[in-house]
């Protein structure tokens, strides 16, 4: 099997944001479970490194052909799963064949290199997959973040137990299912599910040979600290305050219609979320009068709904989170430019809380230097080069950034100077497999993307073999 059916009793509740209601549960995969699951993983990687790149990267084209006719079925699961707009989980539906077919692009291609270090010896490099990778995702792009994490790692020759948050595991089940479905062989792929007990115990697991982690900064800490008693090297990347800076000479239309997606896309729960604005003083007034305009008219409401734009938080708790920082700006001094209406009726249970533009902020609000994880905006005003890139760096985050400019000099002076590790000009958001990107700072370490991905899922090997057998050059003989 490629997935984890749980044989215990005890299961986790799923509830649908949009009403708050229960509708669904899954089995809990219990800590004495998770010693067979491990077990299974290193028995299937042991036979799955033995399988060609070509055979492995066959199986991954046809997992992609398979997800392809599941678009919509993913897409609803996934709304129904987290409370986010059909519209964007049928986005990241489409696009998640494309990245199954990028990584299966490269199974047969893990090159090693040749070292000219003398007429002696015969040395070169090869690459070598870690074996099992723990994988942990979050919750709020559960079905992107589990395809992200599962086609990279088997296609350069590992396996993967893969844990879901517990609030958010259909679409991950769903597809272990699928991996099944196609061929992938026993031990591969599994999935397990719970909280944050089994996470740990992952972490620490002494099979796990490397920990893939996305998610808050402060359990990535937590994590770190599990993984080092065994020596487990961990890939983090963590969350964000990332600035999105526009400038006078900016295309505003644009500027505008990006701002819009950077914070309010996803209901704000992104870790790229382009939460802090900034705006040249000589057009923030009427930037920020027309962002209120586009905020006031925004629909709130059921995420299966064609027209809805922003749905619920996909937690009670998030949810909460989100509207004690409005809160909190209110109370230190910020002032509310714009928000959009809740709906109510049958939704009135569900985990909405207002997407909301603050303006007259200072960089020591709490909703300027915490991540909100949810649809808050802060504007600040700035007069020039120096003050933006002042005022973006004043954070302990770095995960991205925008600018937006029509002078490529200033653009490239930008880039340099934001402490961030993916900068975006003049647009926003834009992931792609080939590109990779990490964190600075409390936004974790560890690039994936591209040829990075290659070289954070597999370790190099040296060998030198000597053309003259016993022979030390330049070493005194006992």
């Amino acid at each position: 099997m490629t997935t984890t059916v749980s044989v215990t009793t005890a299961t986790s509740t799923i509830y649908r944001p949009s009403t708050g209601e229960a509708y669904d549960a899954v089995p809990v995969t219990s800590l004495g479970e998770l010693d067979e699951v491990f077990a299974r993983a290193r028995a299937g990687f042991e036979a799955w490194k033995k399988v060609s790149g070509t055979e492995k990267a066959k199986l991954l084209f046809k997992l992609a052909d398979r997800l392809e006719e599941l678009v919509e079925e993913f897409a609803r699961i996934e709304a129904r799963n987290t409370g986010k707009a059909i519209r964007e989980t049928r986005a990241e539906a489409i696009r998640m064949p494309g990245t199954v077919r990028y990584w299966a692009g490269w199974a047969d291609k893990l090159l090693g290199t040749s070292i000219p270090v003398g007429p002696d010896f015969h040395t070169y490099t090869v690459r070598e997959p870690y074996g099992v990778v723990a994988g942990i995702v979050p919750w709020n792009v559960p079905y992107a973040f589990a395809t992200r994490r599962v086609a990279p790692v088997i296609a350069m020759g590992n396996v993967v137990v893969l844990k879901p948050a517990e609030e958010t595991p259909l679409t991950a089940l769903k597809l272990a299912e699928v991996c099944r479905e196609v061929g992938i062989p026993d031990g591969v792929v599994q999935v397990v599910t719970g909280a944050g007990d089994v996470g740990a115990a992952m972490v620490s697991h002494p099979q796990t040979d490397l920990v893939l982690f996305t998610g808050f900064h402060e359990t990535g800490k937590i994590i770190a600290r599990a993984a080092a008693d065994n020596l487990t090297p961990t890939i983090q990347e963590l969350g964000g305050k990332s600035p999105n800076i526009v400038f006078e000479d900016a295309d505003i239309e644009e500027a505008l219609d990006a701002a819009m997606v950077s914070v309010f896309s996803s209901t704000g729960q992104m870790c790229f979320a382009g939460s802090r604005l900034l705006v040249q003083e000589s057009i923030h007034d009427d930037f920020v009068a027309r962002l209120a305009d586009r905020v006031k008219a925004l629909k709130v409401g059921d995420p299966e709904e064609e027209d809805t734009k922003v749905g619920p938080h996909v937690t009670a708790r998030q949810r909460d989170k989100t509207l004690q920082m409005i809160q909190a700006g209110i109370d230190e001094g910020a002032v509310v430019a714009a928000q959009s209406e809740l709906p109510g009726g049958e939704l009135a249970g569900g985990f909405f809380a207002p997407p909301t533009i603050f303006t007259n902020v200072t960089p020591d609000m709490t909703i300027v230097q915490e991540e909100i994880f949810g649809p808050v905006m802060s504007v600040f005003k700035f007069k020039d080069e120096a003050e933006a890139l002042q005022i973006a760096n004043d954070t302990k985050f770095g995960l991205a950034a925008g600018v937006w400019t029509s002078d490529l000099s200033r653009a490239h002076r930008m880039a340099q100077g934001i402490h961030a590790g993916r900068i975006w000009v003049n647009t926003y958001r834009v992931i792609n497999d080939m590109v990779p990107g990490g964190g600075y700072g409390q936004s974790g370490y560890g690039a994936e993307g591209g040829t990075e991905t290659l070289n954070a899922l597999t370790r190099s090997k040296s060998v030198q073999i000597a053309l003259n057998p016993g022979l030390i050059p330049g070493q005194p003989r006992i």
